[in-house]
């Protein structure tokens, strides 16, 4: 527990310690109106004079508790009309954007609330965003990340302050209880989120029921220990990162727009523990994107595994193995389709064309993209569909059944192809994958009366 003198001398000194501000500088406040960040908003201007400081505050109003929200956003509004500083204010309907970029919540309004400061500060030629993260904030990230699984990367918590887009956090040394006592003594009013109050998401749960028996039965201390753990992931972090980066041209093969490409042996000749951050930073570096470790995991044992084994790589990326190279490229689906066909016409997509008739004879031949089958053994209704998890079907030759996802890695088709490539279905059973494999249950033979020829062929 610390008096006001003693927080805002232990604030200055933090900032001092880590090159926080710098004397004259521009910065926005970030005020939910909350306890924390009310806290930030005083003591800040309590330095605003030795530091010469400029301070404006922003505040963002997520639209997801209703009354409450807009009540905090009127609370704020008041306080900075109160201390005669600029206020900029903005609104995004934070549920519908999580749903349509399908993010959890606090996903959704986290990007949308760090995209706001940073149009705010940039637009009005500030210099930093200070934030009202606390230690004990840091300590729930900590454990958060470690009952997850996460990797170095995960254990080194909360920045204090980020260069690559000036956010600082100037009450990172101080817990909530600290943060409470200054509150009390200077009379600093705040509002009280009531979905803080609630242990329904992970870090509220951690902050209602396992920190509290942490401090009670293991370590009343537990958020100066593990913000000490973080400083020195922290440091790991910084030595792996500056390891990695410098070496990081030595696995990749080639990059252009949208792809890269890398040598998989040499990746794989790097020490084990440093293969994933050098995935992890090919994706951050080259697609600007931060993956977890859990998908990087992913990526790496999709590297161990068959040519044409893929995997996704998080938001818009897919990472497949093409033999001794590994691909990472930007990637959307196409739409499914599925169209019907009447045998003896022609028809022409898209993407490829397709027909069909019936023959006296069967011309067999090496050509991948014609085909002959027994007319008798099929239905009334043919469809071309693009193929679907789980499908599968007996392919030439083959007496048992194979999924048509592991025929495609045999015959080393990347997951970019593979969804071009329609198969031709009747009554729910795979005919022809079209251009690669006939059914062996469609085949002729020496009964086959009515003999189908059908012929397929890519527009490009």
């Amino acid at each position: 527990m610390v008096s006001s003198n003693f927080f805002i001398d232990s604030m200055n000194n933090f900032i001092l310690e880590n090159n926080l501000i710098r004397e004259g500088e521009k910065i926005v406040v970030a005020v939910s109106g909350g306890i924390d960040s009310m806290v930030l908003l005083h003591s800040l201007l309590q330095l605003k004079d030795q530091w010469k400081l400029t301070l404006i505050i922003a505040h963002f109003n997520h639209q997801l508790r209703g009354k409450e929200a807009d009540e905090d956003e009127e609370f704020v509004r008041s306080i900075a009309e109160n201390k005669r500083i600029d206020f900029y204010v903005e609104r995004a309907n934070t549920s519908l954007v999580a749903e349509n970029q399908k993010l959890s919540i606090q996903e959704a309004a986290r990007n949308l609330r760090y995209a706001f400061f940073t149009k705010v500060r940039v637009s009005s030629g500030l210099s930093k965003i200070a934030t009202g993260h606390n230690a004990d904030d840091n300590t729930e990230t900590i454990l958060m990340n470690l009952f997850r699984g996460a990797g170095v990367h995960g254990l080194t918590g909360i920045p204090v302050s980020r260069s690559d887009n000036g956010v600082i956090r100037p009450i990172m040394f101080a817990t909530r209880q600290d943060i409470e006592t200054y509150a009390l003594e200077n009379r600093i009013p705040y509002r009280v989120d009531s979905s803080n109050l609630k242990s329904d998401y992970t870090r509220n749960y951690i902050r209602h029921n396992i920190l509290p028996a942490i401090r009670e039965k293991i370590n009343p201390n537990i958020a100066v220990v593990l913000g000490r753990t973080s400083k020195l992931f922290g440091d790991l972090e910084n030595f792996i990162s500056d390891t990695v980066n410098s070496n990081l041209h030595e696995i990749i093969l080639s990059k252009s727009t949208g792809e890269v490409i890398i040598d998989l042996k040499q990746l794989h000749s790097k020490q084990k523990f440093l293969q994933d951050y050098y995935l992890y930073y090919t994706v951050k570096n080259f697609f600007k994107k931060e993956i977890n470790f859990t998908t990087v995991r992913a990526i790496l044992k999709t590297s161990y595994s068959e040519t044409g084994s893929s995997c996704s790589a998080g938001f818009d990326l897919i990472f497949y193995k093409d033999r001794e190279q590994g691909i990472l490229k930007r990637y959307i689906p196409p739409s499914p389709f599925q169209y019907d066909i009447t045998v003896g016409k022609q028809y022409k997509f898209e993407d490829f064309s397709f027909e069909s008739g019936f023959t006296q004879n069967a011309d067999i031949n090496n050509n991948p993209l014609e085909e002959y089958i027994d007319a008798d053994l099929i239905g009334e209704k043919l469809h071309l569909r693009n193929w679907n998890d789980g499908d599968w079907f007996f392919p030439l030759g083959m007496q048992e059944k194979k999924k048509l996802s592991d025929f495609f890695i045999d015959q080393k088709i990347s997951i970019f192809n593979k969804t071009k490539i329609p198969v031709l279905e009747c009554d729910g059973k795979i005919i022809w994958v079209c251009g690669l494999r006939l059914d062996d249950r469609y085949k002729i033979t020496n009964k086959t009366r009515k003999i189908l020829k059908l012929k397929f062929n890519y527009n490009y």
